[in-house]
C-alpha cells in the first residue's frame, strides 16, 4: 500500500508540473493542460469511432507481436540446437536491429500498401529482441543439469520444463516487457505514415492536421494507457502459463522406465559393464588420460589418484558426457553421483527421482536415509548433506548396469556416511560400482578393487 501511495504522489507531482507549465505557456495551440486533455479524452471515449480505432490498432500491433513472439521462440530453440542455424540467421537479426523503421515503412507501402504494414513493422521490431533474449536464456541453462539429464535419460519434455524453462523465463519476461513498448511505438508510427482505417495513428494524424493539440495529447495518453495495460496483461498471462506445466505435473505419476528403453553405448563382451580401449584425453598439450579400462559385472572398484590426475574426466568419458580424443568406450546403462549434486532445485525429492527414471517405492526408500519432510520439500530448501544423500538415492534407484560415484560422501559425517554405505551395498543388486574418493580416505568400501591411475595408465586388478 505504501508503494502505491508513493507512486500516486509522484504522479500527482508530475501532473502539477504539467499544469503549471501550461499556465505559463498560455497557448493551447502549442501546449495544453492536463485538464484540457482529460476533457478531450472523455469526449473521445463517448465516440464509437474511438473504440474502433483503439481496437483496430490493438489488433494489428498484437498480431505482429504474437507472430514475432512465436517465430522468435521457436527459432531460438532451433538455433540453440543447431549451431549452423544460429550463424546463418545472425546477419538477418543484425539487419532487423539496425535498419531504420521509416525506410522499411516506405518499402512496404510500395509493395503492399497499408494493409499489412503495422503487422510487419511490429514483427520486425519485436523479433530480434525476443529471439536474442530467448537464445541467451537457453544458452545459460545449467550445463551440469543438462549433463545429468543425458546420463539419466530424462525425457525431452521434462528437460524443457524443468531445466530449460527456469533458465529462459527471466530473459523472456524482460524481452516481452521491452518489446511490447517498442512494438506499440513503431506500430503507431507506421499507422501515422500508412494511415490505415480505424487506427490510432490515423486519428492522431487527423487531429494534427486540424491543429487539435488537445486531441493529439489525448491520443498520446491513450497509447500509454493501452500499452501499459497490454504489457501487464501479457506478462501476467505468461507467468500463469509458465506455472501450468509444473503445477499439473506435481501430482502426476511418471511411469516407471523400462531398462530396455535406455540405449547402451555399444556391444559389451560377456561379463563386463565397461570395456574401453585406447582412451586418450589431452588438455593444453598435456596427456592426462591414456588407458584401457575393463570393469567386470558385479564388482566394486575404487579409482584412486591424486587430485587433478584426471579421475573425474575419466568418469565423464565412461558416462558419455565427455568425448575422448581417441579410443572406444563400450558401457552398459549408467547412473551417476556427480561431484556436485545436480538436482533440480525447484522440484521436490520425489519428483527429482521420478524425473530421473527411478523405480520402486521411492518415498519408503528415501526415509531410510532422509527425514520424512525432505520427500515433499523443494531441493532448494534441503541442507547440503540431505541433497548429497538424495543424489545417491537417485543413482541407486535408477535402472542401470553400472553406478558411478564421484566423491559421493563428501560433506557427510562418519555416522551418516556409514549408514549411507550400508544402504548403497543393499541396493547395488549385483551391479558394478565405480567410485572415487579423496586421497585422505582409505576407501569407503572395504572389498573395493583398486583402479589406479598412475603416470597415465589405468590398471584393474580383478
Amino acid at each position: 500500500m505504501k508503494n502505491k501511495t508513493k507512486k500516486a504522489v509522484i504522479l500527482l507531482i508530475w501532473l502539477g508540473l504539467w499544469q503549471v507549465t501550461a499556465f505559463f505557456v498560455n497557448n493551447p495551440v502549442y501546449f495544453v493542460s492536463p485538464v484540457e486533455v482529460a476533457v478531450e479524452l472523455v469526449r473521445k471515449i463517448g465516440d464509437m469511432a474511438f473504440w474502433q480505432s483503439v481496437g483496430g490498432s490493438l489488433a494489428r500491433i498484437l498480431s505482429g507481436f504474437l507472430a514475432a513472439f512465436l517465430l522468435a521462440f521457436l527459432t531460438a530453440f532451433a538455433s540453440h540446437r543447431y549451431r549452423w542455424l544460429k550463424e546463418f540467421i545472425s546477419p538477418f537479426v543484425t539487419f532487423l536491429k539496425s535498419v531504420p523503421v521509416a525506410a522499411v515503412v516506405v518499402i512496404l507501402l510500395i509493395w503492399w500498401g497499408s494493409r499489412y504494414l503495422v503487422l510487419c513493422i511490429s514483427l520486425m521490431v519485436v523479433f530480434p529482441n525476443i529471439y536474442l533474449n530467448m537464445l541467451t536464456g537457453l544458452e545459460n541453462a545449467d550445463k551440469g543439469l543438462i549433463e545429468m539429464a543425458g546420463v539419466f535419460g530424462l525425457r525431452r519434455t521434462d528437460t524443457l520444463l524443468w531445466i530449460y524453462r527456469p533458465a529462459y523465463l527471466p530473459y523472456l519476461h524482460s524481452a516481452v516487457s521491452v518489446s511490447l513498448g517498442m512494438g506499440f511505438k513503431s506500430g503507431i508510427a507506421a499507422e501515422v505514415i500508412g494511415l490505415p482505417e480505424f487506427s490510432i495513428g490515423e486519428r492522431l494524424y487527423r487531429d494534427k492536421i486540424y491543429i487539435d493539440t488537445a486531441g493529439v495529447f489525448a491520443w498520446v495518453v491513450v497509447i500509454l494507457i493501452v500499452s501499459s495495460l497490454t504489457e501487464r496483461f501479457i506478462i501476467y498471462g505468461l507467468k500463469r502459463l509458465a506455472d501450468i506445466p509444473p503445477a499439473c505435473m506435481r501430482g502426476a505419476v511418471v511411469p516407471d522406465r523400462d531398462k530396455s528403453a535406455v540405449p547402451d553405448n555399444g556391444e559389451l563382451p560377456t561379463g563386463y559393464t565397461v570395456y574401453a580401449e585406447g582412451i586418450t584425453k589431452t588438455f593444453e598439450g598435456r596427456t592426462v588420460i591414456d588407458t584401457d579400462i575393463k570393469l567386470g559385472s558385479g564388482h566394486i572398484y575404487h579409482l584412486n589418484a591424486p587430485s587433478g590426475a584426471g579421475k573425474t574426466t575419466l568418469l565423464k568419458i565412461i558416462a558419455g558426457i565427455t568425448d575422448a580424443d581417441t579410443g572406444t568406450v563400450h558401457a552398459g546403462r549408467i547412473s551417476m553421483v556427480f561431484q556436485d549434486d545436480r538436482l533440480i532445485e525447484h522440484a521436490n525429492g520425489i519428483r527429482n527421482l521420478r524425473l530421473a527414471g527411478c523405480v520402486g517405492d521411492l518415498s519408503d526408500e528415501l526415509q531410510w536415509l532422509l527425514p520424512e519432510r525432505t520427500s515433499l520439500l523443494p531441493v532448494s530448501e534441503l541442507s547440503g548433506g540431505e541433497r548429497r544423500r538424495l543424489a545417491i538415492v537417485r543413482a541407486l534407484l535408477h535402472p542401470s548396469d553400472i553406478v558411478i560415484m564421484d566423491e559421493p560422501f563428501a560433506g557427510l559425517d562418519e555416522e551418516t556416511k556409514g549408514k549411507t554405505i550400508d544402504w548403497v551395498l543393499k541396493h547395488l543388486d549385483g551391479r558394478t560400482l565405480l567410485y572415487t574418493a579423496h586421497e585422505a580416505e582409505t576407501g569407503s568400501f572395504s572389498d573395493a578393487e583398486p583402479v589406479c591411475l598412475v603416470a597415465g595408465a589405468v590398471s584393474t586388478d580383478r
